[in-house]
């Protein structure tokens, strides 16, 4: 399948219905050898829609919206005819699809595939690729609505399927039973119409699905009880129309509703129909009379009637025939419906053809009122176009996206994606990919095709990754080390299994192999590994699988040490050293002959456990269309070809650039219907279609369903702990849909057991701590943040959150209680612990350090202003409204409103006057602002005054408008208690906001004319640490406060200069830094200027 075009097309937004025209497309078949050798073709396309039909005298031309000729393959009609109505579905729109023509022309082909769509392959028809689409679109809107809520079983979604064959003008339910052979009326189904106007076979079973392969045995199952028989044309010609209905039913907890046993429920109907082929009783049957034929014809008659009718408004006789009743709610209700007409190019069926065309042109004219129009998506560039597909079918190279919970993973993919698996990790060289695996991939399937049988199987299905940041896969490169277990797992999931036969790594990825199989040990049945890295080899000693080593004892940066002690501590290992000055390429030549063997030899296990690595019809393949056998075959971006990369050593990967996030995507969950939205985030356009291989970034909400105050959104394809330091169970919503005990796959019950393990281990963690997360000083009076449960002393918590309400540590939002930030649950025994513990100079330091900061606290006053920029886009601008306002005044009589005197926002900041001036705080949220849309950023410069008696100088924010939807950082400006300010009115200090971060700004009091400037470092910054391990400067400018002594800062480890002195650095710095600025005469004129 394939997604949507990033940024599509937006209809009004108060429209409720909109009329469209039924689509039609015509396909022609290619000529086949029952056609006869003698049988010209005839019919012809001409492009932009057009076809002609010339023979003898006949000369037509005609018209549609689509023709595709005898080579297009499925994934074009699929692209055109299909996906936009998968579209339909999900935006809660019914949709329809029928394929009208003659026996012979291609419509089961052109619906179901080659088999019948029993044979999964790139020749696929409509109903396949529906289904992946749609169980792929469903499950990842689903686990994105569960990431940005954090709440487990907020939505959830159910795909079921009805199979009505109509028969001689009854209709009968395919799948409720056995159906009599000779189709006794008596057991038909009786039609009705319920209050909506959509007309149902009453009665009818409708089976629930959760996969391709599940439905597609379901479609089986159905059609293997339709009537068929031979006819003149074909050998088993359907003698009945039949119609699959899939139901998809959305069901989600609102998150602004308290009661959580309430849900609402949304369905909607994908109808594809199988119209019998029209047909002449003398070609047929030899001019014989067969009631079949005549009740087949009889529903078409009808049907191009009603279409006729629809076509020029006149009554529409939907009574006239049972086809045409339950089809009344495709044709003239709310559907978005979709007519493929199929045709034959030869003279043998011209005739025939030529009803067909005339058929189709009538379509065209009928009018759709379809309701429930919010945004319909334009269709997303082919990923086959300039591609191609592999000639060779049964290796079938190709390139896949996969998705997960950790962004999509791009894969190169040989064989059939029904075999069983072999999942390839590249090492962490900085041009390594899933290319380096192209030759062992097809030397595995050379020798399994060779030597496979009841031992064995004969094909695999290999399919090599790029971890994320590598090759084509976007994400950080951290994600394969930090998340070896739930990366790997995960891609397993994603590809419908709950195990890989194999899983195979080189380098680093053999570390992560291993690390998974100590992780989720059900997950592979075997492993294999070439110049291994291992970590404490000792742990290996739980892995069971059979484990095939490979080493070069003349590499250095893979040791053979590490190897002969994983050899000791596996269980199971099959051993191999080689030296590549003797041997040559021993493993590209060995590998793949000793990988086979390793399997044949455990096959007879393999396959009795979680299907041996085979496809599980209850789980959906998350997996979409990336190339053909030219990106599978060709490097990209200067990546490694095979075997390339595998002696890059040990090494560290280079550093990432940061990625850039104008270009990224924001994920935004509608908290009513939990759906998700793409937005790009600078050029404001939206999709319901997930990007393919884009950032996503997702804003997290909270409970009230908005997003979370000074919260910093997560980057997906991060990982799925992106920005928080420690694992936090999810809370979990009552199940929306019933489900017996045997759907619970091991692989969720695998899931829960891990995340059991993982609480467990966090809360024996969390019970063992003893140093601050920030500082890494000993604990004195700490709080275990609420939300993300990082543990703070009490010292940085006077720095940081009781003013930022922000955990400085991992940058998430801080949970408050009252008016302090709230103690996580599950606390007391480790609080307990701590206030037991015996003095030593490190705690008796940081307790009088302690000391001194609230003394601080008691004689200073404190002004709390909180800045930053809200923005909305519309379209081609997006709306930013830059704000400063007073949170609150402590240590003063003064109050919140007597604080500032006006602000002044300045978007051209070369030019002295201001763009616009606030004198009052008019915003309720966000007090003094200022609104401006443009198409992209831009600096507003914000100058704050202050009441004259304050005696503070003027404070210039360098700001530039953020293209996030809320920014906001918080400067805590300090003077002494009961005095006011020494500056001047004319005297400004400049703040570097460009990156907006939170601050200090302590002023001296009466007679002075000095302020030091103190940026906090943003959460994650490589300075956090040493910059909060230093004693801030907290007792600057205040006469009467002891300033910590050289040799109180030495017992608690730390040094006692720089930070704490008045004369810090001159110049401003990067985030952490501390500068000293002075007082200034005049406002700067450029950025530049403000280094003193």
């Amino acid at each position: 399948a394939t997604s949507g075009r990033v940024g599509g097309r937006a209809s009004e937004a108060n429209a409720a219905m909109s009329t469209s025209p039924l689509r039609v497309a015509v396909r022609i078949r290619p000529t086949q050898p029952h056609d006869g050798k003698n049988s010209d073709t005839v019919v012809a396309p001409l492009g932009d829609g057009r076809l002609a039909v010339r023979h003898g005298d006949v000369a037509k031309d005609f018209s549609f919206d689509t023709v595709f000729g005898p080579e297009v393959g499925q994934h074009e009609v699929y692209t055109k005819c299909a996906l936009p109505l998968v579209e339909a579905v999900l935006d809660a729109r019914n949709a329809c699809i029928f394929a009208f023509g003659s026996t012979g022309s291609g419509k089961t082909f052109s619906m179901l595939g080659s088999e019948g769509g029993r044979q999964r392959s790139s020749q696929d028809g409509i109903l396949p690729r529906v289904a992946a689409e749609l169980f792929r679109r469903l499950e990842q809107s689903k686990a994105l609505a569960q990431h940005a809520s954090g709440v487990q079983g907020c939505a959830a979604y159910q795909v079921r399927a009805s199979f009505i064959e109509v028969y001689r003008e009854s209709a009968f339910d395919l799948l409720g039973g056995p159906v009599s052979s000779s189709r006794d009326p008596a057991q038909a189904c009786t039609l009705r119409e319920d209050r909506d106007g959509r007309v149902f076979a009453e009665g009818a079973c409708e089976e629930s699905v959760r996969s391709v392969a599940q439905l597609l045995k379901v479609v089986a199952r159905g059609a293997a009880a339709r009537a068929t028989a031979a006819t003149g044309v074909h050998a088993h010609s359907s003698r009945s129309h039949a119609l699959l209905v899939l139901s998809v039913e959305r069901r989600w907890h609102d998150l602004r509703d308290p009661d959580p046993t309430r849900f609402k429920s949304q369905v909607a109907r994908f109808t594809l129909v199988d119209l019998a082929g029209a047909e002449s009783m003398e070609r047929s049957h030899n001019g014989a009379v067969d009631a079949a034929g005549v009740g087949t014809n009889l529903g078409l008659l009808v049907l191009g009637r009603v279409i006729h009718a629809l076509a020029s408004n006149e009554r529409v006789p939907y009574r006239d025939s049972t086809l045409t009743r339950l089809m009344q709610t495709c044709l003239g209700g709310n559907a978005v419906t979709q007519m493929l007409a199929c045709i034959a190019p030869t003279t043998r069926d011209m005739d025939i053809s030529l009803q067909t065309l005339n058929y189709a042109t009538s379509a065209r004219d009928v009018r759709l009122t379809v309701s429930s129009v919010s945004v319909v998506d334009e269709i997303d560039d082919d990923p086959m176009v300039g591609d191609f597909e592999d000639i060779d079918t049964d290796l079938n190279r190709r390139a896949i996206w996969i998705e997960t919970v950790y962004g999509d993973v791009f894969a190169r993919c040989v064989g059939n994606s029904a075999d069983p698996l072999l999942l390839y990790v590249h090492g962490s060289g900085p041009l390594n990919s899933s290319m380096m695996w192209n030759h062992l991939e097809l030397d595995i399937e050379r020798i399994a095709k060779e030597r496979g049988g009841s031992n064995l199987p004969t094909r695999f299905f290999n399919v090599a990754i790029d971890c994320p940041g590598y090759g084509r896969s976007p994400g950080n490169r951290q994600i394969i080390r930090t998340y070896p277990g739930g990366l790997i797992s995960s891609v397993i999931t994603a590809l419908g299994r709950k195990s890989a036969a194999a899983l195979i790594g080189s380098s680093q990825g053999a570390c992560a192999v291993f690390n998974c199989a100590l992780e989720f040990p059900a997950f592979a049945h075997t492993l294999a590994v070439c110049h291994p890295v291992g970590h404490a080899p000792q742990r290996y000693d739980k892995i069971w699988q059979p484990s095939l080593l490979i080493f070069d004892v003349e590499d250095a940066g893979h040791p053979v040490e590490v190897g002969r002690q994983m050899r000791r501590y596996l269980q199971d290992p099959r051993y191999f050293e080689f030296a590549r000055s003797v041997d040559g390429d021993w493993e590209c030549q060995h590998m793949g002959e000793e990988m086979v063997a390793l399997l044949a030899g455990s096959w007879q296990n393999i396959k009795k456990k979680r299907k041996g690595g085979q496809r599980d019809d209850r789980l959906p393949e998350l997996t979409r269309v990336a190339g053909g056998f030219k990106s599978w075959n060709e490097p990209h971006n200067g990546e490694w070809g095979a075997w390339c990369g595998i002696g890059e050593g040990a090494a560290d990967p280079e550093p990432l650039q940061s990625s850039d996030d104008a270009d990224a995507w924001r994920a935004e969950l509608d908290p009513g219907t939990n759906m998700m939205v793409y937005r790009h985030v600078r050029t404001g356009r939206c999709t319901k279609v997930r990007p393919r291989g884009q950032r996503i970034v997702v804003d997290k909400l909270t409970t009230a369903g908005a997003s979370a105050p000074g919260a910093a959104p997560s980057d997906v394809t991060s990982g799925i702990a992106a920005g928080t330091a420690c694992f936090t169970p999810t809370p979990a919503e009552p199940a929306l849909f019933e489900s017996s005990d045997d759907e619970d796959s091991e692989v969720e019950e695998q899931r829960r057991d891990q995340q059991a393990r993982e609480a467990t281990d966090l809360a024996e963690r969390e019970f063992a701590q003893d140093a601050c997360d920030l500082c890494r000083a000993v604990l004195v009076e700490p709080l275990r943040l609420a939300g993300c449960r990082c543990a703070l002393c009490a010292c940085c918590m006077e720095r940081t959150v009781r003013y930022t309400r922000q955990c400085p540590a991992c940058g998430e939002g801080v949970d408050v209680d009252g008016k302090v930030p709230a103690q996580a649950v599950g606390t007391e025994e480790w609080l307990e612990r701590l206030r037991m513990r015996n003095s030593t100079p490190e705690l008796d330091a940081q307790q009088d350090y302690l000391l001194q900061l609230q003394l601080a606290r008691t004689r200073v006053t404190r002004i709390l202003l909180e800045y930053g920029s809200v923005s909305k886009s519309d379209g081609s601008k997006t709306s930013y409204t830059s704000f400063v306002r007073v949170v609150s005044v402590a240590g003063a009589s003064a109050s919140v409103k007597s604080i500032i005197e006006k602000v002044d926002f300045n978007i051209n900041p070369g030019y002295s006057k201001p763009t616009a001036t606030s004198k009052e705080p008019k915003n309720k949220q966000l007090g003094y602002a200022f609104e401006y849309a443009m198409a992209r950023s831009y600096p507003c410069w914000m100058t704050i005054h202050f009441q004259g008696a304050l005696g503070l100088p003027k404070v210039l924010l360098e700001f530039d408008v953020q293209e996030r939807p809320k920014v906001a950082r918080r400067i805590v400006i300090q003077l002494p208690s009961n005095e006011k300010g020494g500056f001047r009115a004319s005297d400004t200090i400049s703040f570097d906001a460009a990156l907006p971060r939170n601050a200090w700004i302590r002023c001296a009091g009466t007679g002075g004319r000095q302020a030091d400037v103190e940026y906090l470092p943003e959460p994650g910054a490589d300075d956090t640490s040493a910059h909060y391990a230093a004693p801030g400067p907290v007792f600057a400018h205040m006469p009467g406060v002891v300033r910590e002594t050289k040799s109180s800062a030495t017992a608690r480890g730390r040094s006692s200069g720089g930070a704490g002195s008045v004369a810090g650095s001159s110049s401003r710095g990067p985030s952490g830094q501390r500068h000293r600025s002075t007082s200034r005469p005049s406002r700067p004129s450029s950025r530049s200027s403000n280094d003193n």
